[in-house]
């Protein structure tokens, strides 16, 4: 036997709850700074409105469950801060804080907090806010209007988004450089593609988030996007629409990628990528909503223990999966 003298240090840091829950934050916060820079600071409260909700919900739940709180798990501020970034900048405050308190006292307090729940909690609060109020989720400020108000009514700025056009049957008009900078109308944090690759490769880079259910995810959808096209054009500019507008590239990352709701398996995890990239482009093509991404990621959650299960009896089988 040869002994290898391998040089300090000898401890390897283990990656858990808490670490990945900030690197997540950290991901999110990254989102705020082009929102702020064209919005002004009321893209901060949004944010913190929907954050302090989670939180005080988190810690509500907490004292009256007499679970422990305060541990250092970030997840309830990651939750407030998904929420924000999927609505538009000039909703009115409580909006944010009421889909924040849904998803932490609905979608996953119930269901045994952290780690437990079996939808994802801002999916959940998103959905649900947009069957209440769509009206408000889906009037978008126009980003050509220069910073809004802290308070006050934004109608004066507002403008239809990409999605709205496609979902009329009309071709929007951007150009390439505003869809990858994000300088169109939509929800506050899912605009700008570049930022968003970014945030991607640095959770993938951490381990925080895998990259099967998301690559299945974004293929299904541009072949869905490229075969049954929304508007009269050619495949790419489709494709291209489809995939760099709205919330789908966001709801990819952080929505599909949350490792708590996902699949454990390989195989279950390209199935549930696939299966959200289909639910999403079948809603966009007849649903009544422009947006549609929450909704096809709550049904996926739904069926990620199936997925996981079959992949396990498949492979006790003797069927070889990876």
């Amino acid at each position: 036997m040869t002994l290898r003298n391998l040089p300090a240090p000898f401890l390897r840091r283990e990656r858990t709850v808490s670490t990945m829950m900030a690197d997540a934050l950290f991901a999110l916060a990254l989102l705020l700074i082009l929102p702020t820079v064209q919005y002004g600071p009321r893209a901060l409260l949004q944010s913190l409105a929907a954050m302090a909700a989670c939180a005080v919900c988190d810690i509500l739940y907490g004292l009256v469950f007499r679970h422990a709180f305060g541990s250092g798990d970030p997840s309830a501020l990651v939750t407030g801060l998904t929420v924000s970034l999927l609505l538009p900048v000039n909703t009115p405050y409580w909006l944010g804080a009421l889909a924040g308190a849904f998803a932490i006292l609905i979608a996953k307090a119930p269901f045994g907090s952290t780690g437990r729940n079996l939808f994802n909690p801002a999916a959940a609060g998103v959905a649900f806010v947009t069957v209440c109020r769509p009206d408000l989720v889906f009037t978008y400020a126009d980003p050509a209007a220069g910073w809004l108000p802290l308070s006050g009514d934004c109608a004066a700025v507002t403008a239809a988004s990409p999605g709205a056009s496609l979902h009329a049957g009309l071709k929007p008009s951007i150009l390439p450089l505003d869809l990858l900078w994000g300088m169109y109308p939509g929800p506050m944090g899912c605009t700008a593609a570049l930022v968003l690759g970014a945030a991607a490769l640095f959770l993938l880079a951490r381990r925080c988030i895998r990259p099967e259910s998301i690559a299945c995810f974004l293929l299904t959808a541009a072949l869905a996007a490229a075969l049954f096209p929304r508007i009269a054009c050619p495949a790419l500019t489709s494709v291209k629409y489809e995939l760099l507008t709205g919330s789908l590239l966001f709801c990819a990352v952080f929505l599909l990628g949350d490792p708590v709701t996902s699949p454990r398996t390989t195989v279950g995890r390209c199935l549930f990528g696939v299966l959200a990239g289909g639910l999403l482009m079948a809603m966009r093509h007849t649903g009544s909503f422009e947006q549609a991404a929450c909704f096809a990621v709550l049904i996926a959650d739904a069926f990620a223990p199936v997925l996981d299960h079959a992949a396990i009896r498949l492979r006790a089988k003797g069927v070889r999966l990876p």
